[in-house]
């Protein structure tokens, strides 16, 4: 009998316990995320036919400042009071290329113990998606960065986030004004590098 007893008490505990902790923060997170990319470095190799009929094989990297955008909605999972694990998928521009749809997974490290807290994060950002035009081709992305967490509530937060972004994407190609027909493309590899500045509300 006492042996039940403690079973049953031990029971009650770990129950309590765990109601506690779902009380301190929720499982369950959604929301958004927009902001601004400044695009500091891209690189390029192609392999085509010309107009003329003969082959081209161009490679290059240049430094180069362009302004892009970006935004996307994410759900996900809190591990525990420290690890989040989300899937991303939004729309964003890479340079002057294209708008890509990029979807990936990130995983995110909360520091402090004390959900309710401000407090600050970091972020490992990976995945692929597709290049928007009239032959979508594959894309990879990858992020990674941090930044600062206000706990408005219970559930909903405000991010400020600062990260480094690379894309690789197939963009068209442009030939002194004309664009190469996906046939005639053997090649069109580009990736770019670039810096994001950006907000997220979370729930």
């Amino acid at each position: 009998m006492r042996k039940y007893l403690c079973i049953l008490i031990f029971f009650f505990a770990a129950a309590s316990s765990a109601r506690a902790e779902v009380k301190d923060f929720p499982r369950l997170t959604y929301g958004l995320e927009w902001g601004y990319v400044g695009v500091f470095h891209s690189g390029y190799h192609y392999n085509f036919f010309a107009p003329e009929g003969f082959r081209l094989n161009p490679s290059g990297n240049s430094l180069t400042f362009c302004s892009n955008a970006e935004a996307y909605l994410h759900v996900g999972y809190n591990l525990n009071k420290n690890w989040n694990i989300s899937f991303y998928g939004g729309i964003a521009g890479v340079e002057d290329y294209d708008r890509v749809v990029p979807l990936s997974f990130r995983g995110t490290r909360y520091f402090g113990d004390d959900p309710m807290a401000d407090r600050y994060f970091a972020f490992l950002d990976l995945g692929s998606g597709i290049v928007i035009k009239p032959n979508p081709q594959e894309i990879l992305v990858g992020k990674i960065g941090g930044g600062y967490r206000y706990s408005l509530s219970r559930k909903v937060k405000l991010d400020f986030i600062v990260s480094l972004r690379t894309t690789y994407t197939h963009p068209q190609i442009d030939y002194y004004g004309e664009k190469i027909p996906y046939d005639r493309i053997n090649r069109n590899n580009a990736y770019v590098s670039a810096v994001s500045f950006d907000i997220a509300l979370t729930f």
